[in-house]
């Protein structure tokens, strides 16, 4: 690796549009068919001239519950998805991904899996024809295991990797522990080539995403030129404890402040 940045801070396509308060922009429901022939579907917001695209991946089950009208009917409190006019603010063409059709529950293993990588090839290739631009992947908690798998498999057609509350401690009782027991560190991050930035915060009580890790995490990713890792303080006071909505897994009480650095390390990362 030629440089790792360790920071620790204390203190078918269109079819539907729907109005958001936050930005001046409609979000489109955009629906697009995998190589192994399923389907899923994600919520598009497009700025004028975008900077760069990302895609989100939430935690937790990543069933965002998609309606015909673009609705969502899961995951609105997650981190990700509650703050993505943020990152459309920012100048960034954003894409919130839902889980396929069929699905309403993406388990570990399916994250990680070669079939979800093509889900996730399916929407970048569709990100690209709208916009040449770089592509960023960003996870959430569970979310991390997703935009790992795609940064991994997808190679040159990522430019980007961001990962926030990453699961660096899998449990026993899953079915991914006996191949990795460290959650996303014990996945292939070495052959990821894309700058990596590491978010965690350090008063995270989730029991599969301590903050702790943040710093062995980044080692791991010893191909890319630029792995960087933040560590918020958690200076807000939450109201949920582990990984619930209003917890500080979900960096509640600073998501603008978490969001607004993530912006700017793909700006400066961006190429």
């Amino acid at each position: 690796m030629n440089a790792i940045k360790a920071i620790s801070v204390f203190a078918c396509l269109a079819i539907f549009s729907v109005s958001l308060s936050s930005v001046v922009l409609a979000e489109d429901l955009i629906s697009v068919e995998t190589e192994y022939g399923g389907k899923l579907r994600f919520l598009l917001l497009k700025p004028d001239n975008p900077v760069a695209a990302v895609v989100l991946f939430a935690g937790g089950n990543g069933y965002l519950g998609l309606t015909d009208s673009g609705e969502l009917r899961g995951q609105k409190g997650s981190f990700l998805i509650k703050n993505r006019e943020i990152l459309a603010d920012q100048g960034f063409m954003v894409a919130a991904i839902d889980a396929p059709s069929g699905v309403k529950d993406l388990r570990r293993t399916y994250r990680m899996s070669e079939k979800h990588g093509q889900d996730i090839a399916a929407v970048v290739q569709e990100l690209k024809k709208k916009a040449n631009v770089p592509v960023w992947l960003i996870g959430h908690s569970r979310g991390t295991y997703s935009a790992a798998n795609g940064a991994i498999r997808l190679r040159e057609l990522v430019d980007g990797l961001i990962l926030t509350s990453t699961v660096t401690k899998a449990r026993e009782k899953y079915a991914s522990y006996k191949t990795h027991p460290n959650g996303v560190m014990s996945m292939e991050l070495g052959s990821i080539k894309a700058p990596v930035l590491i978010v965690a915060n350090k008063t995270d009580s989730c029991g599969s995403t301590p903050a702790s890790n943040a710093k062995k995490l980044v080692k791991a990713f010893t191909g890319t030129p630029t792995a960087a890792v933040k560590i918020f303080a958690g200076e807000n006071e939450p109201k949920q404890d582990n990984c619930k909505w209003k917890a500080q897994h979900q960096f509640y009480g600073f998501q603008e402040n978490a969001v607004s650095f993530i912006a700017e390390f793909i700006k400066a990362n961006a190429k």
